[in-house]
């Protein structure tokens, strides 16, 4: 909505707050002078009333877009504003009743209605104003989380639709099948695990419906995943793991690990006598890094965009809080941050 029928409608709004006034007043049919200095200033009022909830509504927005349809969230606006507001009334009100009312010699000396009358009215009518502002805040953003939620499962639709079709190009296959068939001869135990492990792989992907995932059930598959490419690769890859944090407290989007190997793998040149090394760690309960050191190919494969831009964007319409990636001293570092139990919804 344009700013010209946003004001528009607060004018009509101002405007029908100084009728109500006029009318419990007992003068509606009385418009000396003094009425239409006191519908302008009852309208400027209004007018302010509004600049404090866009204020506030701003700050709200900012500090609790992902809580915003939240009862706890919406009361804090609604109690807030009603606090804040009402200083204003009571100086607004007392300054036209004692101050310019009495200006006016045109004015009946029994002006109604009288100071305390005027406060109380005018503290209703603002609270219902503030309940109007949350209750358009609660309808907007339930519209925008169920768009934004869609959004979600379309991402995570494809990220796990092109995961899988990468899993299973005739290269992948073909990689794997050959492994496989060079330790079936030497090593029928390793095998068997093999095996095992490529068809948790699929399971992993093509059961797991939820966007968000258990740490400790995302770095299962992980496990999974670099054993595959462990077995391929041999001396020429090297995944640490060292998670101190509570793997069943937090919650990470789904497939984000592997698209940071997948990206690491992808990027970099690798061989036995200068391996490819990823790090994953956890920082003070806030952050899940995935750091591998720099050894750039000259030639890259053609980008997929699946990769970092699908992780942050599913942080972003998640929580509002993008990753961090940080290039420097021969490092590729990327940082996704944890979402606790309690604030993951999907």
């Amino acid at each position: 909505m344009s700013k010209g029928k946003i004001y528009s409608i607060r004018i009509t709004i101002g405007l029908s707050v100084f009728l109500f006034y006029k009318v419990t007043s007992g003068h509606f049919l009385e418009w000396e002078p003094a009425s239409f200095i006191s519908a302008g200033f009852t309208l400027l009022v209004v007018l302010a009333v509004f600049e404090v909830l866009d204020y506030s509504a701003r700050h709200l927005i900012k500090h609790y877009k992902t809580r915003l349809t939240e009862h706890k969230t919406l009361l804090k606006f609604f109690w807030g504003n009603c606090f804040v507001t009402a200083p204003i009334i009571v100086l607004a009100s007392f300054f036209h009743t004692e101050i310019l009312i009495p200006e006016f010699s045109c004015c009946p000396e029994d002006w109604e209605p009288g100071l305390i009358t005027t406060i109380a009215q005018g503290i209703v009518l603002s609270w219902l104003i503030i309940l109007s502002k949350t209750f358009m805040i609660y309808f907007e953003y339930s519209r925008i989380s169920e768009r934004e939620k869609a959004l979600i499962q379309k991402e995570l639709a494809q990220s796990k639709f092109e995961s899988l079709k990468d899993q299973i190009k005739p290269h992948f296959l073909f990689n794997s099948f050959s492994v496989l068939s060079t330790v079936i001869e030497d090593d029928p135990k390793l095998a068997v695990e093999f095996v095992s492990k490529l068809s948790k792989i699929y399971r992993y992907v093509l059961d797991t419906s939820s966007q968000l995932v258990s740490l400790n059930k995302e770095l299962e598959y992980l496990d999974h995943y670099t054993f595959l490419l462990k077995v391929r690769h041999v001396d020429s890859l090297v995944v640490n793991i060292n998670i101190a944090t509570d793997r069943e407290k937090f919650k990470i989007p789904i497939l984000s690990m592997q698209m940071l190997i997948e990206n690491a793998l992808k990027h970099n040149y690798f061989s036995k006598e200068q391996p490819l090394v990823i790090d994953v760690y956890s920082e003070d309960e806030e952050y899940l890094i995935v750091r591998n050191n720099i050894n750039k190919r000259s030639v890259t494969e053609k980008p997929t965009k699946i990769g970092i831009e699908n992780i942050n964007n599913r942080y972003l319409m998640l929580i509002d809080k993008p990753i961090i990636v940080d290039q420097e001293n021969g490092f590729f570092t990327v940082k996704l941050p944890l979402i606790h139990q309690d604030l993951s919804t999907l």
